[in-house]
């Protein structure tokens, strides 16, 4: 190998190296936001008290019915 095709796959490596950890903080950043998102949403559903955390609590009242319902067999 010349040294210029040396120089140029080390760069080029480096690149894709760059672009891969760039995209793997994109990534990351994305799934922490749409995380705290949802966070402050239910937070602020529940301190309401409104339609979604009663509904939220209704399904889980439901769901430990049913498996008690299963016990009880």
């Amino acid at each position: 190998m010349s040294r210029q095709q040396v120089v140029f796959l080390r760069k080029g490596l480096l690149g894709t190296g760059m672009l891969v950890a760039l995209l793997m903080l994109a990534s990351f950043y994305s799934i922490v936001s749409g995380a705290v998102d949802r966070a402050a949403h239910h937070r602020l559903a529940s301190a309401d008290g409104s339609v979604h955390a009663a509904t939220a609590a209704t399904r889980a009242a439901t769901r430990a019915q049913g498996l008690l319902a299963r016990v009880d067999n």
